[in-house]
């Protein structure tokens, strides 16, 4: 292989190496060219690429690719079977050729961007194929729907109750304020109504003293003109014994007179 080829080669495997889901690594010594030609043709039918490649050419190829660091798998006869469809169709028909033909060697390889060695690789085997994943995918939307509809529905009804809960809380931030102050307010009126009965109760009071204070003068103005009416009464009375005193000595004074007369009228002429 001249020059010209193998920098063609290296073009074509660098470009393949920009697009695929898995890159395995085997060693295919012990195996024949029927062997090779019908594990070749069991990838193919998975719509996976193999091909022998010699490892400095591999090297020149990885070069500026997720696989530079993967050098030390390019050790010995090295064939590569890749996939940029189904990531687990490789280690599935390596793993169970391998087992038929015990001579395969895998050595490792890249699936989904990450290293894997040799047992990952047969773990990734025992993973049901694509077309199975996607079979139970489906089954378990179908199987589901009811389910997830219900489970949605509960979260969004959650999430209704919540927002309710958050909305009455704000509404009730809010109308608290209104409260306190109406709350300020009737009370402010309730003190203003106990201050007005009270001036009612200290006006009748004074109303009360008034006519208590009238009525005790009028009382003493009355007793005090009863006194003046039964003190003229006396001096009436007294007046009137002073008439009948003078009367009597009046009186006293004509008999004594009388006597005088019937006096002289028995004295001898």
């Amino acid at each position: 292989m001249n020059r010209r080829e193998k920098e063609r080669v290296v073009s074509e495997l660098h470009e393949r190496l920009q697009d695929f889901t898995c890159i395995i690594f085997t060693d295919y010594r012990g195996l024949n060219v029927e062997e090779i030609t019908r594990l070749r043709r069991q990838l193919r039918e998975a719509s996976v690429e193999y091909r022998v490649v010699k490892n400095t050419l591999m090297r020149l190829a990885t070069k500026e690719t997720s696989l530079e660091g993967l050098s030390e798998l390019l050790v010995g006869p090295t064939a590569m079977a890749i996939s940029s469809d189904d990531p687990l169709a490789p280690a599935r028909l390596l793993t169970e050729f391998s087992k038929e033909m015990p001579k395969l060697e895998i050595k490792g390889g890249l699936v989904e961007g990450r290293v894997v060695g040799p047992g990952e690789i047969e773990g990734l085997a025992k993973l049901p194929g694509k077309e199975v994943l996607l079979g139970n995918l489906l089954r378990l939307f179908k199987g589901g729907q009811f389910r997830l509809v219900s489970v949605l529905s509960a979260h969004l009804m959650r999430l209704v109750q919540v927002l309710e809960a958050i909305r009455t809380a704000r509404q009730g931030e809010e109308e608290a304020p209104a409260e306190v102050e109406a709350k300020e307010e009737a009370g402010e009126e309730a003190q203003a109504k106990a201050e007005v009965k009270e001036e009612a109760e200290e006006e009748a009071q004074a109303e009360v003293e008034v006519k208590e204070e009238a009525g005790e003068e009028a009382e003493v103005e009355v007793k005090e003109e009863a006194g003046e009416e039964a003190q003229a009464k006396v001096e009436v009375k007294e007046e009137a014994g002073e008439e009948a005193q003078a009367e009597v000595e009046v009186k006293e004074e004509a008999g004594e007179e009388a006597q005088a007369k019937e006096e002289v009228k028995k004295e001898p002429k």
